[in-house]
């Protein structure tokens, strides 16, 4: 067993001066004005001195290019103020008998309250515990999720809990963070010494998952942070004994982990009797999610990106009939969802040609169009039409009298036989969701930082382990507001309760178009 932590202790000295400084300039700059680039300036900076976040910024500015040039005009807007609502203390009816060994915080941490609200809800007894005391379980929740006289129980429903739209609220100094990662320190080796392919990238990827922590832990560190990671081996040994317990999940404030669906369904059902947030690092979606709300992935929702675009189309093309290629397989949801944008604009799906892609499509989708209008083309499905797709591509340049749009999905700005010509000419438009930007000085100092720490760049791995601690410190207790919380690398996080899912999905996404030889972000989308 792996057992590392990584203690990242308050603030330095260096980092307090630097903490002082940035307050101490944001002090000399008003809301709602304009203000003028200094040398070292950066959107980064201006936004966290004028309480802002750095899309809030570069929104009042969108004309303003990065990095700034001394001398620009910058809109400061006011910062939009935030209310927090106190919460309250409620009793959700559940008792725990103590047995020998425990303490106040060890129990509260299972169940998801703190300490000092397990011992204000039993003021009766002493603060030493006893073996066979009988606590009762509070519940801390929002003054808006309870009705005023109802019932703490309804048809036997816990009711009064912090509301399910809300996001986990970590009222720590410290964050402990607990990775489960497939290392298999115990399995056995093939004949020769050596492990099986699939076992040694298993291990590859669990490495790169662990620097991406750890790149997160020490950006932290630096802005302000203590964060403890501690690295468990999520896989069992020879004789089938895991290397972690339960005590590693009560210790935990978040779970990132485990890869793989058996031992995250065993750790998903755990940790579903707490409120302690479980980051899902792999793109499955295993039906392990019901057990438990407080589970998380960094993916945005396709669906809403599609129906996003199938209302770019409707608004902007108002009056023509646009050719939808509908697969009607795998991609059917992305389908259905581009139909609800285009008719949530039009008020009916009236104007929206259907071709289905069966056996009769191969017979040329150029038949379907006009050389003497401008022909509106969708394609929402992506990762299961890629030989459709190639095929429309080389149809239509063949064809290349007819004027063509083409509306697609995003997976088709990395299909390795896309033609940058022919996506020029038909402005290929696309819901984008998750992108990094390189020119940006921020996304250049993060990765400079990974380098610095393990002489290479990062990859898709480290950056979803770095972008998702980053998201967890947002959580972390709002005394700790003032810190200049590190920006995601790559996963911009716009959080929305899914009523389907039961859980908090990520919908962040935005409309780009390819223009004179790169992607445009379209403003508005």
């Amino acid at each position: 067993m792996i057992n590392l932590i990584k203690n990242a202790q308050h603030g330095a000295s260096i980092a307090w001066l630097a903490m002082c400084f940035a307050l101490s300039f944001a002090s000399t700059m008003n809301a709602q004005a304009w203000y003028t680039v200094l040398p070292g300036d950066t959107f980064d900076r201006l936004a966290r001195s004028n309480d802002l976040t750095f899309s809030e910024l570069t929104a009042a500015n969108a004309k303003v290019q990065s990095p700034l040039a001394p001398g620009t005009r910058l809109w400061i807007p006011a910062p939009v103020e935030l209310k927090i609502q106190q919460p309250r203390l409620l009793w959700r009816g559940d008792h725990h008998q103590v047995v020998a060994g425990e303490t106040w915080y060890g129990i509260a941490r299972q169940y998801g309250v703190t300490d000092q609200a397990l011992q204000q809800a039993n003021g009766h007894l002493e603060s030493i515990l006893g073996i066979g005391d009988v606590l009762q379980v509070p519940t801390l929740a929002r003054i808006d999720s309870v009705n005023a006289g109802a019932d703490l129980h309804s048809e036997g429903k816990v009711v009064g809990q912090i509301s399910r739209g809300h996001q986990p609220n970590l009222r720590l100094d410290t964050l402990h963070v607990l990775a489960m990662l497939p290392f298999m320190l115990e399995v056995d080796t093939v004949i020769g010494g050596d492990y099986d392919a699939r076992t040694t990238r298993l291990r590859e990827v669990s490495l790169d998952f662990f620097h991406g922590m750890e790149w997160a832990a020490q950006t932290l560190q630096d802005s302000g942070y203590a964060v403890q990671l501690r690295i468990v081996d999520s896989e069992p040994d020879t004789l089938g004994m895991h290397a972690w317990s339960e005590s590693d999940l009560i210790w935990s404030d978040v779970v990132l982990g485990p890869l793989r669906s058996a031992e995250m369904d065993s750790v998903n059902q755990l940790l579903s009797r707490t409120q302690t947030p479980q980051w899902i690092l792999t793109p499955l979606k295993p039906a392990v999610w019901s057990h438990h709300n407080q589970v998380y992935t960094l993916r945005s929702d396709e669906r809403v990106g599609m129906r996003k675009l199938g209302a770019l189309v409707a608004r902007s093309h108002p009056m023509d009939t646009v050719l939808f290629l509908e697969t009607r397989g795998k991609d059917a949801p992305l389908e259905v969802a581009f139909k609800e944008g285009f008719s949530s604009v039009r008020g009916s799906l009236s104007g929206l040609e259907s071709l289905p892609t069966n056996n009769r499509f191969a017979e040329g989708i150029t038949a379907q169009m006009d050389t003497s209008k401008l022909n509106i083309v969708a394609i929402p499905a992506g990762k299961y039409a890629q030989s459709m797709i190639a095929y429309v591509q080389t149809e239509l340049q063949l064809a290349d009298s007819f004027p063509i749009r083409i509306y697609a999905n995003e997976v088709t700005a990395d299909l390795e036989f896309m033609e940058r010509d022919f996506m020029n000419r038909s402005n290929w438009t696309i819901p984008v969701t998750n992108r990094i930007d390189w020119t940006n000085e921020r996304v250049q100092n993060q990765a400079r930082t990974f380098r610095d720490l393990f002489k290479t760049d990062p990859n898709s791995y480290a950056i979803a382990a770095f972008d998702a601690l980053v998201e967890t410190a947002k959580w972390m207790d709002v005394n700790v507001q003032h810190r200049a919380l590190p920006a995601p690398f790559q996963h911009n996080i716009e959080w929305e309760w899914d009523e389907d899912a039961s859980q908090l999905v990520n919908i962040n996404c935005h409309i780009r178009r390819f223009t004179n030889g790169e992607w445009l972000r379209l403003v508005p989308d």
